[in-house]
């Protein structure tokens, strides 16, 4: 049997010659054999030896096998003893048996018959070893367990604690209770921080005189607890005797040398510190001991924090009145400007302000817009250039405190130059919407607010946007369905006399010939069939397609797009170039529609150039928003006016003499149902790029 060391045998005969022969041949297999022919001898050599087996003669002057057997297990209940005898018989055959021998072996002995016998009591005695390791280890973590499931059972009382009982005091001693208990210490206490006083003083204690927990207030900095308070880290102090910081407090109460405590932090503010001393066992506090009671420390933490809170009810209820009361009176309002009226007014009751302007985010133009300006009476501002707010980047996500602070920054500027006379306090809120920006509300003081009346604005800002936004989403709503109603109404009307006219000029057409009718009739079907796709098409937009979706490769809609209008690019010699970014992930898309949107920016683009254009379409991930794939067209057409870029996608809005204005509203549309968003960029006389932009 190989093993990671030597197997080490005990060999016992009185023959001296049998003896030194089986020594001669085991160790020849490998093993470390020590052999007597004393048996008082052997014996004394189990204290202090390993043995992992001991091979014995039966009849042995002194102490025979049987006795050798039963001082073997008693030196080690698992080494395995095999007996040998030249006088073999049945009742000594049975008492080895009985007394645990592994095996009975008669003299003379087949070697080959020892060996297996040796490897047999070698694999037995490696069995017992592991089993009796795995109980250990077993033992020891049924233990870790017990202890473990004892401090999640006392973690869940705390919180249960603190759930059910208001009483700061009663809250904190349970805690504190529980952690005693679980930890295993003699006296504890938690002491709370009086911010003002910038003093300690016990809110709860075990093991403490009544004296000491009404007179005891430590200053922050002074003593272990101060210590703690200060710095806001856990202390575990292994002997106090020795700790150079600390000196006694108290001496009579620390019967062992051995300290721990830790901050009471919740929302990264310290409220005080829990302490313990004196652990029951006697042994020093370990770094376990201050894990557990870091976690009490935080149910304490938080039971402080909410008596804070509660005793501040009475604002809060204010605050919560005001709240309820805007978004009572807002969702009551009919024009945007009244908004700002009513947070003004509300806000006014908490936080001391003088003025509120309300910002909408384009995503069109990139900017934020001047919706409404509200001011009390006697404080009006000229807001002069700040009608609109440039921020020089495309959001698709929110902004960054370092985009706030550039708008906050602009704002100052505007507002020194405007009124030199008079400071200012600015304070940007950024209102979002659907996981993006959408609005900003300005702030405006002779005071910085504080964050306490920031968190209020925002929640304000927050609320008057999503009402708003709701009661525009609905009146909206109520508009397409209308809409939609009417223009499915109208198109049904206009499909038969549609229909009766194209067939009464074809009737006509047969009948009456000549120059003149021909192109009468000619343009007589040119103008039906355009009313007729007149008709499709706003048929088309009042229908809200449901779209099934799927990941595709966008390069082979655009190769798709391209050879349709391959007739129409080489008619006016138009120069083509399609790039794709390496590992350019799919898109999430319709085919259908998204193959509609390309055809129809790309009919406009080659529509917008003279012969000789080009047009370029590029491929590849969104430069900044890593779940966008971003499809850019790009024509070198006449262009679009800056102050038109906003208006493109507009329903209606048109340049083209028989345009109906729908096709980039459509557009617009079907990629905005796709999740997508879309933008323009164009230059007066050099040409005009539509960016596409669609979810991965």
């Amino acid at each position: 049997m190989k093993m990671m060391q030597p197997t080490k045998i005990l060999l016992i005969d009185d023959e001296e010659r049998m003896c030194e022969s089986l020594k001669t041949l085991l160790e020849m297999e490998g093993y470390e054999v020590q052999s007597f022919t004393d048996s008082v001898e052997a014996i004394k050599s189990f204290p202090g030896s390993k043995f992992d087996l001991v091979i014995s003669d039966i009849k042995m002057p002194g102490v025979d096998g049987l006795e050798i057997l039963k001082k073997a297990h008693e030196h080690d209940p698992y080494l395995e003893v095999i007996l040998m005898t030249g006088y073999a018989s049945l009742q000594s055959a049975k008492d080895a048996v009985d007394k645990g021998a592994f095996s009975y072996l008669t003299k003379p002995l087949e070697f080959e018959e020892l060996k297996i016998s040796v490897t047999r009591s070698l694999e037995k005695r490696q069995i017992a070893l592991e089993k009796d390791r795995l109980l250990s280890e077993l033992k020891k973590a049924n233990i870790l367990l017990e202890q473990k499931l004892a401090e999640i059972d006392a973690l869940y009382s705390a919180g249960t604690i603190l759930a059910s009982t208001i009483d700061l005091t009663e809250t904190l001693s349970q805690i504190l209770s529980l952690a005693i208990d679980v930890i295993g210490a003699k006296i504890g206490s938690v002491m709370i921080l009086d911010h003002e006083k910038n003093e300690l003083y016990i809110g709860a204690a075990c093991g403490l005189s009544e004296e000491i927990v009404l007179n005891t207030r430590m200053k922050l900095g002074s003593s272990i607890a101060g210590h703690v308070a200060k710095s806001g880290e856990p202390l575990v102090v292994e002997n106090i005797e020795k700790d150079s910081r600390f000196s006694r407090i108290n001496r009579q109460h620390y019967e062992s040398k051995s300290l721990i405590s830790v901050p009471l932090k919740y929302k990264g503010q310290i409220h005080g510190v829990i302490n313990l001393n004196n652990k029951l066992s006697g042994t020093n506090f370990t770094e376990h001991d201050l894990k557990v009671l870091t976690t009490f420390a935080s149910q304490a933490a938080i039971a402080v924090d909410r008596a804070t809170v509660f005793h501040d009810r009475g604002e809060k209820i204010n605050e919560l009145t005001i709240l309820l009361d805007i978004a009572r009176d807002i969702s009551l309002v009919d024009k945007p400007s009244k908004i700002g009226d009513i947070i003004l007014k509300q806000l006014r009751k908490l936080i001391h302000i003088e003025a509120i302007t309300w910002y909408s985010y384009s995503d069109r133009a990139k900017l934020f817009r001047l919706e409404f300006a509200n001011s009390t009476p006697g404080n009006e501002y000229n807001y002069g250039s700040l009608g609109e707010l440039e921020i020089n980047k495309e959001v698709i996500g929110s902004l960054k405190s370092d985009d706030i602070d550039f708008i906050r920054d602009k704002i100052m500027k505007a507002f020194a130059e405007n009124h030199p006379e008079r400071k200012v306090a600015i304070e940007v809120i950024p209102v979002q919407m659907h996981g993006a920006i959408s609005n900003l509300m300005v702030i405006i003081s002779e005071q910085e607010i504080d964050s306490a009346a920031k968190n209020l604005a925002t929640l304000v800002a927050n609320q008057a946007a999503a009402v708003y936004e709701r009661q525009k989403a609905v009146s909206s709503g109520m508009k397409l369905v209308t809409m939609g109603k009417m223009i499915s109404e109208i198109c049904h009307d206009l499909k038969k006399p549609l229909t009766n006219l194209k067939g009464n000029v074809q009737v006509y057409r047969n009948k009456i010939k000549g120059k003149e009718a021909d192109e009468f009739f000619d343009s007589s079907n040119k103008e039906i069939n355009r009313l007729n796709d007149l008709v499709m098409e706003m048929v088309d937009f009042a229908n809200p397609n449901k779209y099934s979706t799927q990941k595709e490769d966008i390069e082979l809609l655009v190769e798709k797009a391209v050879k349709l209008l391959e007739r129409d690019i080489d008619r006016k010699n138009i120069k083509l170039s399609i790039s794709k970014e390496k590992d350019t992930p799919k898109v999430i898309i319709n085919n259908k529609e998204i193959f509609e949107v390309l055809i129809n920016i790309m009919l406009n683009g080659i529509e917008a150039m003279d012969p000789g254009g080009s047009l370029g379409i590029s491929i590849g991930r969104h430069p900044e928003s890593e779940p966008y794939v971003r499809l850019a067209i790009s024509d070198t057409g006449c262009g679009i006016p800056e102050e038109d870029w906003a208006r493109v996608f507009d329903r209606y809005y048109t340049t083209k003499e028989t345009g109906t204005g729908l096709g980039l509203a459509i557009v617009e549309r079907v990629v905005d149902a796709h999740s997508g968003k879309m933008s323009v960029n164009s230059e007066m006389g050099k040409g005009t790029t539509f960016n596409i932009d669609l979810p991965v």
